[in-house]
């Protein structure tokens, strides 16, 4: 039976990007979130018209009157990791305004191809960024 994308997103995954840095991102049922790169934290709350995200501390305030708004995400995870979003509100601004998701074996990954690091003509430039996450084991 498939997975609601809430069930299915819930426990620790390893993230690893082009950008050269990884961590681990703990999301649990009741609507928090963690990283270990930053140290980032917040709160998400999804239902069938939209997934929102909000990030402690960084831009907790302005988030509450515009957050960071993925529209229209279906409930079956396998529907839900197998298409392109649009991105709006909080910190989307330097993610830019769309974001690919596929599973890829074990693994899902998102592809903001509107990123850019800014640095152009630089040997590290990258021009989308694209995190890959794994499930730990244990962790569901």
């Amino acid at each position: 039976m498939e997975k609601a994308i809430t069930a299915y997103a819930k426990g620790s995954w390893r993230f690893t990007t082009n950008a050269d840095f990884d961590g681990v991102l703990t999301i649990t049922g009741d609507g928090r979130w963690s990283e270990t790169r930053l140290g980032l934290s917040g709160r998400w709350e999804y239902d069938p018209s939209r997934l929102t995200v909000i990030m402690d501390g960084v831009d907790s305030e302005s988030a509450r009157q515009n957050p960071y708004l993925i529209p229209s995400v279906p409930e079956r995870a396998k529907e839900a990791l197998s298409r392109e979003y649009s991105l709006s509100g909080g910190w989307s601004a330097s993610l830019g305004e769309k974001v690919k998701v596929r599973r890829d074996k074990d693994a899902v990954v998102l592809e903001f191809e509107d990123f850019s690091d800014g640095n152009a003509g630089s040997p590290e430039h990258i021009e989308s960024l694209i995190f890959t996450l794994t499930r730990l084991e244990g962790s569901s």
